[in-house]
């Protein structure tokens, strides 16, 4: 037997991999099975196990490689750094995520991600197993986060002037998210189309900014300008 190094092992589960992209060509995400692998790779029963414990291991293996990397970090950073007007910030924030999800749905690794929200639908508990592991995902998460503080500490600042309570607003994403990644997935796995992600998600950031806006004083300045 090959001795067991870290080199063979990441051989080994590099051709598990393989043969599970082979078998998502021709069988849908929630038919596939563990047996169904084992067959593609000739393994002997059992044999799998000993690089994977179960299914959802190998498929956050297979998302991680195969979901190009992406600079959204670096780019959010760097767009909360500048010296733009805050609204242009957010707005350039909030259209970000939407270029990076545009870019997921169209990787390899994307496509079997929102195969998966589709299977576990029904299971959160082990979807909420299954995503923290993936690389995309906390690039995802820390993306929000830091726009969620950006737009909470100019709240503080008083330059952002909500009429309805931050919290409501913080929902509303979160619900707006989930529901993007849901409708998403939906439309690549049963019509094999895809939504315009990158439009919807600047309908988003309009929307946001007009929540945190002050519209009874914009309303004032609107009637001094036009003689109202």
């Amino acid at each position: 037997m090959p001795k067991v190094t870290v080199e063979y092992l990441s051989e080994k589960r590099a051709y598990i991999l393989e043969c599970t992209g082979r078998i998502l060509k021709d069988k849908p995400l929630y038919l596939v099975t563990m047996r169904d692998i084992i067959k593609e790779a000739g393994f002997s029963q059992g044999a799998i196990y000993r690089y994977y414990a179960n299914l959802d291991e190998i498929y956050v293996d297979f998302i991680n490689r195969h979901t190009q990397g992406n600079d959204l970090e670096q780019r959010i950073d760097a767009l909360l750094s500048s010296n733009q007007p805050e609204r242009v910030i957010l707005f350039q924030c909030i259209a970000a995520l939407g270029e990076f999800m545009e870019t997921l749905l169209k990787s390899v690794g994307g496509r079997v991600f929102f195969e998966l929200i589709v299977t576990y639908s029904h299971d959160a508990e082990r979807r909420a197993l299954v995503s923290p592991r993936l690389r995309f995902q906390q690039s995802l998460e820390y993306a929000e986060n830091k726009i969620v503080r950006f737009a909470m500490d100019n709240v503080d600042k008083g330059i952002f002037r909500p009429q309805i309570p931050v919290t409501s607003i913080i929902d509303f994403i979160v619900s707006f998210m989930d529901g993007i990644a849901l409708s998403a997935a939906i439309n690549k796995t049963h019509s094999g189309t895809s939504l315009v992600v990158t439009e919807i998600f600047q309908t988003l950031a309009l929307s946001i900014i007009g929540f945190l806006e002050d519209q009874e004083n914009e309303l004032k300045e609107c009637d001094k300008k036009d003689g109202w």
